[in-house]
């Protein structure tokens, strides 16, 4: 089996029902999909057809990494598992993007992924040590959580392991529950429920080796002038937080605000993004502005193996409940009186991991536990919500592009969501006239016409030109998870100390070609991008996702003003020629994104009234095998 410059060259399989381990040589795959999602969902078309079910042994679980992997200085220690998840209804094709530290040691351990089948007939978790691979008896950390897991682990096997594991809720098989590794790392998207069904409780992975890139000489170049580039960038995003420390991921740099704190019990907890401030407001409330209830709250949702992302508008969903009279604490056994404390959030997350009660019904996620309460409690919160129950980020009714990158997903496409609007963050400080803020109307232009294909995709106040601006972003943004780069770093669209601000997107292929060898422009590399893209479309396709018809937003995005977002409460945007417009107030016209959506299909080559894909086109772009798929199946436009 060869090794190409940039991987390890094999990808395990580990069949749990028989506990027979494989390898796949990953050059199958690298020519079409380079590495991670890309890889990733090639195996899920090939091996998971559209009946098999999320819990059914036949459904694959896969991990990938990609060739930017264990470089330091490239923001490359991300990994991607993806699967067939529960958390929507029906159910689809799911995928998750990690960080920390687990997936490069996977690699450093000697594999660029792996894809794990079947069901073991008692617990089990996997061990990776340096090319070897075991099935291991998990008796022991069956329904312990996951930071007891690691522990356990760590002490049978030493500190160096690195440990993915579900916890409770994925050994209850609960919808939303999450995956969890080293260094806090949380992957959403209802795949620790797959993993708690194929009764694997956790796998360690340790490893020594290094892999090298093709042109070594080029990539330091490349990678000097990276250094020279985000040159005190500000942070897009996220508070300062006293007493954090830093904890970048696997042989990435402190640059991004990911850290850990400890709190005043002695428990240590990653501080990032959503995760560590979804129960802010609410304690907030109940314990004035100074207090560490929230840090509490995600320990106990990472504990469990829950998505705080699915947690977060359930407390706002149950809140509204109360308030209208629909639930109380009698018939859902929870202190809904007492929504911020730490004895309500307690409740709540033991409660829906460990299936108990109404907390079994909040478990299948927000849109099955509103329909199972029925009446106006099905209209309480969709306003805020994905189709998986996810709290939403970057609303449509705001940002625009972002109405087509949610309808075709199954999921929140978070690092297409924030091509965007961490890029509109930065404007907001120059709009608000902060000292030192250079990204002025003028860059945004600047940028959205190299970045999305025009100028007037940076203005907020049309829907014109959003529909090529979707086709690059998603272009652009899976042929990174392809590769696999950081969403926070990556892409390069604004720099800070050069004459015009403007970034330059050919960096990726041009370190794709560094590492691989393989010489790659910027227009091949989002070739592969549009590649994923069809692929995914095709996989939904197959599940049951019948284009235009299906490409649907919540009824309330279209009737709700929109009156807030995050780090941006007047809501304002570029508008016209620049000028500083606010959203607030606004909706997403209906009639509008049709026909955004119709110009979107055009430009994909997809049939403009179905949204279904053509033969010809999927065989253009190298996918004839698929095109020959859904023509059998009578799924094309």
């Amino acid at each position: 089996m060869s090794k190409m410059p940039g991987y390890t060259g094999k990808i395990a399989r580990i069949d749990l029902t028989n506990g027979k381990v494989t390898d796949i040589p990953t050059e199958n795959y690298t020519a079409s999909f380079i590495g991670g999602r890309g890889i990733a969902e090639k195996i899920y078309w090939d091996e998971v057809p559209p009946e098999v079910k999320a819990f059914d042994p036949e459904n694959r679980l896969i991990f990938a990494t990609g060739p930017c992997s264990n470089f330091k200085g490239l923001a490359g220690g991300r990994w991607t598992a993806c699967g067939k998840s529960s958390t929507t209804n029906p159910e689809f094709f799911s995928y998750s993007n990690l960080g920390g530290s687990w997936g490069g040691t996977l690699k450093a351990g000697g594999f660029d992924g792996m894809v794990i089948q079947g069901r073991a007939e008692k617990p089990v978790y996997i061990l990776v040590e340096d090319g070897k691979i075991e099935v291991k008896d998990a008796s022991e950390i069956w329904k312990k959580g996951t930071g007891e897991v690691r522990e356990i682990l760590k002490s049978k096997h030493g500190d160096s392991m690195k440990v993915l594991s579900t916890g409770l809720a994925g050994d209850n098989m609960v919808p939303v529950a999450s995956l969890l590794a080293d260094n806090d790392s949380s992957g959403s998207g209802g795949l620790g429920a797959v993993m708690g069904s194929k009764h694997l409780k956790a796998v360690a992975v340790r490893g020594s080796g290094t892999v090298q890139a093709a042109h070594s000489q080029r990539l330091q170049e490349l990678l000097e002038r990276i250094a020279e580039l985000k040159k005190d960038v500000p942070q897009s995003e996220g508070e300062p937080v006293e007493g954090i420390e830093k904890d970048p991921c696997y042989v990435c740099t402190d640059e991004c605000n990911r850290g850990v704190i400890k709190a005043s019990d002695g428990s240590i907890g990653k501080v990032m993004c959503q995760s560590s401030a979804f129960y802010k407001d609410w304690a907030k409330i109940y314990y004035g502005e100074i207090n560490e209830v929230p840090l509490f709250a995600t320990r106990l949702c990472n504990h469990y193996g829950l998505n705080t992302k699915s947690v977060d508008p359930i407390i706002t969903w149950l809140n509204n409940c109360y308030q209208a009279g629909l639930l109380n604490e009698k018939s859902t056994g929870l202190p809904l009186t007492k929504i911020g404390s730490l004895e309500f959030i307690k409740a709540l997350t033991g409660a829906m991991a460990n299936r108990q009660g109404f907390g079994d019904i909040l478990a299948q996620g927000f849109p099955r536990a509103a329909q199972a309460v029925g009446n106006k409690a099905v209209e309480l919160l969709y306003d805020e919500v994905t189709v998986g129950g996810d709290k939403v980020s970057y609303s449509p009714k705001a940002f625009i592009t972002t109405g087509i990158l949610y309808a075709t997903d199954r999921r929140q496409p978070i690092q297409q969501l924030h091509e965007i609007s961490l890029l509109s963050i930065i404007w907001v400080r120059w709009a608000n006239k902060n000292p030192g803020a250079n990204l002025s109307s003028t860059v945004f232009r600047g940028i959205a016409k190299r970045f999305w294909g025009s100028e007037i995709a940076g203005d907020f106040s049309t829907y014109e030109g959003k529909a090529l601006a979707a086709r690059m972003i998603q272009d652009r943004q899976l042929a990174k998870e392809c590769l696999i780069l950081c969403d926070k770093q990556w892409p390069f669209q604004y720099i800070e100390h050069s004459n015009d601000h403007i970034g330059d997107p050919s960096l990726e292929s041009q370190i794709y070609s560094a590492i691989s060898g393989i010489e790659t422009s910027e227009k091949e590399l989002y070739r592969v991008g549009e590649r994923l893209q069809n692929l995914q479309r095709a996989i939904y396709t197959r599940e049951g996702h019948m284009g235009r018809r299906d490409d649907t937003l919540p009824d309330a995005w279209y009737t709700v003003p929109f009156d807030k977002e995050r780090q941006n409460p007047d809501c304002i945007l570029p508008g016209k020629d620049g000028e500083i417009y606010s959203r607030k107030g606004a909706t997403f016209d209906k009639g509008k994104y049709q026909d955004m959506l119709g110009e979107y299909y055009n430009l994909r080559g997809w049939d403009r009234e179905t949204g279904l894909q053509k033969k010809k086109q999927l065989e253009e772009i190298g996918l004839a095998d698929v095109a020959r798929d859904l023509e059998a199946r009578g799924l094309l436009g």
